[in-house]
């Protein structure tokens, strides 16, 4: 099926599409279109609540590069022209580039909510919890997390309370310096399968539980997102559950994805809500 879609996509936009490489499971081409006499970034989905949510920020967030989508049997395309884009060294973080950063995500945040179509839920976050653990299907992922999840049950009734109460924005869903690249002289982000609609707390957590762990480069980074809009800290009992999700979140990740990018970071964020300790240290 793989060489049946390429040379459909070949044919379809007259280009010499190969793949380049394979990234959280989905398939990336690019090659030279003859019909659009410009160079081509295709994304192959399997999962069409993915390929949605690329497709629908694409179109509002980066519209000049948007070519548009083709369905093929049960892969999901995205068609886009390619950009030279550069990417970003966390080694050149500093409090300059976190304030620049921080703008970055708010005007995403800003920008997109209220005109994209990307998942949303109603649940309450226990409840959200509750699914994404019980669709762990690694033994030893559900072992450490329903341990960790008895040391912060008795408060999830109170972050429920706050999260219900919390802003809700579009979220990147995978906020990142990976994310980050400068197109002709901008900031601009990339990858927006993960997008989806929740607080605007979530897009950090991993962003400073692991790149940023330095408080005045939170501060700067905060300081550069309260510049553009307003954001409010959760309360100890809401971080942590947030923060609890995130970890089962990067297990469900690497249970269907053979690289395991995130590491051991799921590992870390448990014994972090285990300790008690919030991992926005401000």
């Amino acid at each position: 099926m793989e060489s049946v879609l390429i040379d459909f996509l070949n044919e379809y936009y007259k280009a010499n599409l190969k793949k380049i490489h394979d990234v959280a499971g989905n398939q990336h081409l690019a090659g030279y279109s003859q019909y659009y006499k410009t160079n081509l970034f295709v994304k192959i989905f399997k999962q069409q609540e993915m390929f949605y949510a690329e497709q629908h920020v694409d179109q509002v967030y980066c519209p000049d590069i948007f070519i548009g989508t083709v369905i093929f049997g049960e892969n999901y395309v995205v068609v886009l022209k390619d950009r030279q884009l550069k990417e970003l060294e966390q080694k050149d973080l500093n409090e300059e580039q976190a304030y620049i950063y921080g703008r970055l995500l708010a005007e995403f945040h800003r920008n997109l909510t209220g005109k994209v179509s990307v998942p949303q839920t109603n649940e309450s976050l226990s409840q959200q919890i509750k699914f994404k653990l019980d669709s762990l299907k690694d033994e030893k992922h559900q072992q450490k997390a329903k341990r960790v999840l008895k040391v912060i049950e008795k408060d999830l009734p109170a972050a429920d309370q706050e999260f219900a109460k919390l802003k809700k924005v579009v979220l990147h869903g995978d906020f990142s310096i990976r994310n980050i690249m400068i197109y002709q002289g901008n900031y601009v982000l990339i990858d927006f399968e993960r997008t989806h609609i929740g607080c605007q707390y979530e897009d950090f957590i991993k962003f400073f539980f692991y790149e940023v762990k330095d408080k005045k480069m939170r501060q700067s980074f905060i300081a550069g997102y309260q510049s553009l809009l307003e954001f409010d800290i959760p309360q100890k009992s809401c971080q942590q559950a947030l923060l609890f999700y995130t970890a089962l979140d990067i297990y469900s990740f690497h249970e269907s994805h053979e690289q395991e990018k995130f590491g051991d970071m799921a590992d870390q964020m448990l014994a972090t809500v285990s300790d008690g300790v919030p991992v926005l240290e401000i």
